[in-house]
């Protein structure tokens, strides 16, 4: 490098206004339109890339890894988490706009021919659901609520419209066989209580196969397809307040506690990153050599981006960035390598001048 025939004073009032320079220039209006400028700039420039050279497997799988460890995940990322996903709750609870007025009718008509889909639970998932003690049980009491109800209403025993009436219309001892027929009848309950419960333990645990079996068989039936499409229309009636009311503090805390613990547990298992890195590397496999701006077209991604509006979007945080006192650090290092350099470029020169020539 040449020395610049510069005194050490004069050095160091040019590096610090070099430095105050960098600050002022890089988040000045002038920065804000480079800024906007150069991003175009580069998203076309990244278009001609091929993806292989964009996207590294090894690079994206293990920078995932070193990132998300679960240090940072106790310590940073579930904390964050947290913060905004409560501040989000609270927000949606409150709103009461109609879950509807956000599906189009072109959605909802995606939508309803996605409910027509007759397999769109799988069985398996529907076995499962039957196969609860919780359906076992309300079969169990809606069963013997019937029974109950059909014994006191319909037996001809004992129903109004049955023996009785006959007996009432007898003109002689018909009130006498009424009065033992009213004991016999509580003997009869007493026995048929406990029958009608040994019954039904029995009957609906086959009930439950019985009815899965139902449901997956008639799963194309239009009336299980019109059950399908008039859950999906009860939700478009409701607020995602509604939908949110028994979603308190304490619920929302075990989410949140379910949440960091289902990450942490992921990241002690290498099979989930051994996997993002295969399907990247199979990806590339694929479409490896075409270039990006290529790939987009072949995905039908044809429309370009509001480019302007995305570097608008990042440019105040970018500026703050400039701006901190972070960044005036590391200006005043590269400024300082700079003008080091000169100096002992200068230093070397005149220690050079200087030596006489028998030395």
């Amino acid at each position: 490098m040449k020395a610049l025939a510069l005194s050490k004073e004069t050095l160091n009032e040019i590096r610090a206004a070099h430095v105050s320079f960098l600050h002022a220039r890089l988040s000045s209006e002038a920065a804000r339109e480079d800024w906007v400028r150069s991003f175009r700039a580069g998203y076309a420039w990244a278009l001609t890339l091929e993806v292989r050279d964009v996207v590294d497997p090894a690079a994206l799988s293990g920078g995932l890894t070193d990132a998300l460890t679960a240090s940072s995940v106790k310590g940073f990322f579930a904390p964050v988490a947290r913060a905004i996903h409560r501040r989000v709750l609270a927000s949606v609870k409150h709103d009461k706009t109609r879950v509807g007025d956000y599906v189009t009718a072109e959605a909802r008509l995606a939508i309803d021919t996605l409910l027509d889909k007759p397999d769109l639970l799988p069985e398996r998932l529907i076995r499962t659901i039957f196969d609860q003690e919780a359906i076992e049980e309300a079969i169990r009491d809606t069963l013997y609520d019937g029974l109950s109800e059909f014994n006191e209403s319909v037996n001809p025993f004992f129903a109004d419209w049955g023996l009785p009436a006959l007996l009432k219309r007898m003109p002689i001892g018909g009130g006498a066989l009424l009065k033992s027929m009213g004991a016999m009848r509580g003997e009869f309950d007493k026995r048929l209580e406990p029958e009608i419960r040994k019954f039904l333990l029995a009957f609906s645990r086959t009930a439950k196969g019985k009815l899965a079996d139902f449901v997956i068989r008639k799963s194309d039936d239009p009336a299980f397809i019109a059950l399908r499409k008039n859950v999906v229309l009860f939700l478009y009636t409701q607020s995602t307040g509604e939908l949110l009311a028994g979603v308190d503090d304490v619920a929302a805390r075990h989410a949140e506690t379910a949440a960091e613990l289902v990450a942490l547990e992921l990241l002690k298992h290498e099979r989930p990153r051994a996997q993002l890195r295969t399907a990247i590397e199979e990806f590339l496999r694929d479409v490896g050599p075409t270039t990006l701006g290529a790939w987009l077209t072949d995905v039908g991604a044809v429309g370009e981006p509001d480019l302007d509006a995305f570097a608008a979007l990042l440019w105040p945080h970018v500026k703050r960035v400039v701006e901190s006192p972070v960044a005036r650090a590391f200006f005043v290092k590269v400024t300082d390598e700079f003008y080091d350099s000169l100096a002992a470029c200068a230093g070397a020169t005149s220690a050079a001048d200087n030596a006489s020539p028998g030395d």
